[in-house]
This record gives structure tokens, C-alpha cells and sequence, in this order.
């Protein structure tokens, strides 16, 4: 049903936007078609139904055009045009909560057909909204240099010949406004590399970040923050950044929003991420304690809800850090907070998680059984537990083949990034050494495993390794 694009459309609406929509059709100023308002009011009656799309159209055609024959061509009209009025009315409530929007277009409007008095009254509006924000983000220095170029352009129409600083204000916030937006582009094009395979061009060179300093980053904290986060995404041998970029969310003030606030908070945990994959277990609490802030001022909540890789991600950052008794309150308390159609996959891929941790590997393999693998990070975390039980119940066999199952995954998923590729395939061919148990080899692969900068569960392939050691010396 919802492949036709009105019903998708309708099915998105509440309450209050059919009834809102009711009166937009309603309105001649916008349709001036009575079968539309009649088609309409008959939709609610088939937005649930499961049935074909050449089954409602028949259904409402006979409704709407009684002892006539169907017309497939008509009713495709019909949708068509309710379509396009759904559109325009979804634009309209869009823009009718953008109030800021509404005085810089009227502003322009105002230029354009010589209305000084409107001008000013709007302008002061504006001049008012603009004095009392604090924040400054993208969308600020964006619709302040829509403001200042539209005073510019007023004041190009009186053609006086004196000083007008609007003009310097115009540049001024063009840089503000292209420099944050390049610094944030940048800094989720190398985040998203580090993930995925992707291999983005940042357009930046040392010239261009040297001329930023140069310019004290514009006098705005916000533009200096993400310059610190690309300087930890480029250098992350240099500590010193990643030391400024927590010295600075100590600090942090009103001026950065809680959009932004929340993407620096996530970029800082990923910088911990990659330090934490190539042996920095000293970034575990680091990066727990940041999820733990962006849970608990609820910059982590969407729409009310926590992601469920958040929650999963700080199960395992605490699994890591032994904190067992954390987690079994951790657990209940927030799977509440997940979306309902992800709650059972990550409560049942938590619970294993803390079961194996715990050496119930009954009850982890019972919850890892009922773990959908569609997602990757399930897919990859799973694989992982799997082989760390049955490497710990000693089934040699079922280990041996998920290993070559898991490398073939790995080999084949073009989707995974070149280094999570080789963080997992590192994990299974050092696991496969050791499985082997050549007691002359031992060093060897201790020496390796301390040394592969990408690999995963590094603490417990070292503890597997101590054991083993343990066993050919007794």
C-alpha cells in the first residue's frame, strides 16, 4: 500500500496535520478542485487497509463517481494532484515554524519593491533575534550573512557615498560561515573513512589551516573546537589535541549547541575508538565516561531515544573494564530508552555479552542465538564472542570452521573499510596461530599480537597466549 506516494505521504501526517491538511485543501487559495476535498475525506478510511493500490483507487473511484466506470487515468490524476497538494502543505508548516526565515524573506521582499518603513520594522526584528542568540553554529553564521548582504544590498539602493560596515560584516561571516562548514565536513569525512571503506579528499592543506590560526579561528570557540578535532583525526600520535578537545567540553559554554555539542562528544568517543583498536586500553574509562556525559545531559537521545549501538557500546566499553555489577543495573535502566523494534536485538546481544564475560557460556550462546546479524556491528561483535566460547569450551571443530567462515566474510563484504577489515581478520588468523599450540612459536605470536596496531579483544588473545605459555612450562 504505501508504494502509492499519497498514502506514504498521508501515513506520515498526525492528527493534527490531517486536520490541518483538511483545511489547506479546503482552502481555495490553494486548491480550487471539490473532488480533492471529497477524495480526502474518504482517504482515511484506507491508509491502514492491506490491500492492492488497483483495489483502493477502484474503491474510492466508485465513491467518488457513482454509476460511472472506472478510469484508471483519472484517479491517477486525482492522487497525483493531492500529491502535490500534500507537498505544499508540508512545506507551508515547514516554513511557517522558521520565524527567522520569514523576516529575512520579508526583509528582501521589502527591498525589492521599495518599502523603507516595512524594511525597518523587519530589520529591528531581526537586529533583536540576532542580539539575543548566544549560540553560534552553522545555521547562525549562514542566516546572519543572509542578513547582512540583504543591509548591503539596501544600502546599495540609496547609492549614498559613505562608509558602510555591513559590506566588511558580509565578509566577515562568509568566512566564519565557510571555514566552520568545511572544518565539519572534513572531520566527518575522516570519521566516516576510519569506518568504512571510503577514501575522501578534504580540500584542506597545511597553507589553508595555517592562514585559520593566523586568524585566531575567527574569535569563535566553535570553529576552534572542530579545528582541534581534525588536528585529532589527522595527528592521533599528537596527544596534546585530544587533551585540548577534553579540556574544552570541561569548559564548554552556551554558544555551542546541543547538536553540536553531541557530534564533538561522538567525535572524541571515535578518536578513543581508534586508540582503543590499536592496544590504548587507557582510552576504555576515557571513553565510557564520554557516553556516560552524553547519556546523562541527553545529547545521546534522538527523538527521546537512545541509539542501541550507544547502549551496546557502552556495555562493552564497561565489559571491558570489568565493571559486571555496573552493567546488570546498566542494562534494565536504560533498555526502556531504546526504539521498541531494536530493544529485543540489543538486549539479547548485551545479555550474551555480560554472560560471557561472567562464564556462562550456556546462557550467552542462548541470548547470541537469538541476535539478528543484519546489522555489521552485530555481525562482526558476534562472530567474535562465538569464537572466544567455543575457543573456552574447547570445541576445536565448530572454532575451526568459523574462523574460515568469518575470513570469507571479511574477504568478501566490500562495505567494511580497509582497516576494520584487517582488525578482525588480524584477530582471526593470530587466534588460528594459537589454536595450533607450537610451543616454539609462542614469542612469536605474543611479540604480534603486542605489535598489529588493528586488532580487536587484544587483552584476551594476550591472556590466551599467558596460558599456553603457562601449560608448555609446568
Amino acid at each position: 500500500m504505501k508504494n502509492i506516494k499519497l498514502i506514504s505521504l498521508l501515513s506520515s501526517f498526525d492528527t493534527r496535520e490531517i486536520r490541518a491538511f483538511q483545511q489547506f485543501v479546503s482552502s481555495p487559495y490553494f486548491n480550487q478542485d471539490e473532488r480533492l476535498i471529497h477524495l480526502l475525506s474518504l482517504m482515511s478510511s484506507v491508509l491502514t487497509r492491506e490491500c492492492s493500490s488497483m483495489q483502493i483507487k477502484q474503491e474510492l473511484h466508485e465513491q467518488l463517481f457513482p454509476d460511472q466506470p472506472y478510469e484508471d487515468k483519472r484517479m491517477r490524476y486525482l492522487f497525483s494532484d493531492l500529491s502535490r497538494l500534500a507537498e505544499q502543505f508540508l512545506l507551508q508548516e515547514n516554513y511557517r515554524s522558521q520565524q527567522l526565515q520569514q523576516h529575512l524573506h520579508l526583509a528582501q521582499i521589502c527591498n525589492q519593491r521599495k518599502l523603507p518603513k516595512l524594511y525597518r520594522r523587519t530589520v529591528q526584528k531581526i537586529d533583536q533575534y540576532f542580539a539575543g542568540q548566544q549560540q553560534r553554529d552553522v545555521s547562525y553564521f549562514q542566516q546572519h550573512l543572509e542578513f547582512v548582504m540583504i543591509k548591503d544590498a539596501h544600502f546599495q539602493q540609496q547609492r549614498l557615498r559613505k562608509f558602510d560596515e555591513n559590506l566588511q560584516w558580509v565578509s566577515d561571516d562568509l568566512d566564519r560561515y565557510y571555514y566552520l562548514q568545511k572544518l565539519r565536513q572534513a572531520c566527518m569525512m575522516l570519521d566516516r573513512q576510519a569506518i568504512l571503506t571510503a577514501n575522501y579528499d578534504l580540500g584542506i592543506s597545511q597553507a589553508w589551516l595555517d592562514h585559520l590560526v593566523e586568524q585566531a579561528f575567527f574569535d569563535e570557540l566553535i570553529i576552534r573546537i572542530y579545528y582541534t578535532i581534525l588536528m585529532c583525526a589527522l595527528h592521533e600520535d599528537e596527544l596534546m589535541h585530544f587533551e585540548e578537545l577534553k579540556q574544552t567540553l570541561a569548559t564548554v559554554d552556551e554558544r555551542v549547541t546541543n547538536t553540536d555539542l553531541a557530534d564533538i562528544y561522538r567525535f572524541a568517543i571515535n578518536y578513543c575508538a581508534r586508540k582503543i583498536r590499536k592496544g590504548g586500553s587507557e582510552y576504555l574509562e576515557e571513553a565510557l565516561q564520554l557516553y556516560l556525559k552524553g547519556i546523562e545531559s541527553e545529547l545521546f537521545l534522538e527523538d527521546g531515544h537512545l541509539s542501541p549501538w550507544t547502549f551496546t557500546n557502552v556495555v562493552k566499553l564497561a565489559l571491558r573494564l570489568e565493571k559486571f555489577e555496573w552493567i546488570a543495573k546498566f542494562i534494565p535502566q536504560y533498555a526502556p530508552s531504546l526504539p521498541a523494534e531494536f530493544q529485543e536485538n540489543a538486549l539479547h546481544y548485551n545479555y550474551a555479552e555480560l554472560y560471557y564475560y561472567r562464564k556462562d557460556f550456556d546462557q550467552a550462546l542462548s541470548h547470541l542465538n537469538q541476535v539478528a546479524l543484519d546489522d555489521l556491528n552485530y555481525a562482526l561483535g558476534a562472530r567474535v564472542m562465538l569464537a572466544k566460547i567455543y575457543y573456552e569450551t574447547e570445541e576445536e571443530n565448530a572454532l575451526l570452521s568459523l574462523l574460515a567462515a568469518f575470513s570469507l566474510f571479511l574477504k568478501r563484504n566490500r562495505k567494511i573499510s580497509a582497516n576494520i577489515k584487517h582488525t578482525y581478520q588480524n584477530f582471526c588468523d593470530l587466534l588460528f596461530q594459537l589454536i595450533r599450540r607450537n610451543p616454539k612459536k609462542l614469542l612469536m605470536i605474543r611479540k604480534k599480537i603486542e605489535e598489529t596496531s588493528l586488532l580487536t579483544d587484544r587483552s584476551w588473545l594476550l591472556s590466551i597466549c599467558t596460558q599456553l605459555e603457562k601449560h608448555f612450562l609446568a
